[in-house]
């Protein structure tokens, strides 16, 4: 398993931040103009007991060796589970591989806090499994790569949309 944090600050309030995170054009408009995905499906969000949660279905534009790309096929895609503890604001998700469901594990926490008046820091706890013989570690590493350069992708993109969409 391999597990890491990643930190990264936009100049938005937590509120904010929120809202643009669980607006479902927001996040098509980022993941499919602004990472290159090829399908993004989001379900509407639920809201029961203190919970806030969302089901999304995509298909990402991935880097992969071609051991691991021969392994997980052309059109690798996977469903994300999430939820947010209301209270807390904390956002936990966990994601289903459309490939390997059973051998491939992937998830994380996220929390947004206040850094100022306008400004908010997002620290994201992930962390991926990978059970298969021979070429787990290898699957891990890929992952984690494709994971490190997405979310370093989407808050560069954040970035810029912020800057040209202020409050």
């Amino acid at each position: 398993m391999i597990e890491f944090t990643l930190i990264h600050d936009f100049d938005l309030t937590p509120a904010r931040f929120w809202q643009l995170f669980f607006d479902p054009g927001f996040t098509r408009e980022m993941l499919l103009d602004g990472l290159g995905f090829g399908v993004c499906d989001i379900d509407p969000v639920i809201e029961a007991g203190g919970k806030r949660s969302r089901i999304m279905r995509v298909q990402p534009k991935l880097d992969l060796p071609a051991a691991v790309a021969k392994l997980l096929g052309p059109k690798l895609g996977y469903t994300e589970h999430g939820r947010q503890d209301v209270a807390s604001g904390e956002w936990s998700y966990e994601i289903s591989m459309s490939v390997l469901t059973e051998r491939i594990r992937i998830g994380g926490r996220m929390t947004v806090e206040a850094l100022g008046a306008e400004r908010c820091r997002r620290t994201s706890h992930l962390w991926n499994e990978v059970r298969i013989l021979g070429v787990g570690g290898l699957v891990e590493k890929a992952a984690e790569r494709n994971m490190r350069d997405g979310w370093e992708k989407a808050a560069t993109w954040m970035r810029g949309w912020i800057r040209q969409h202020p409050g």
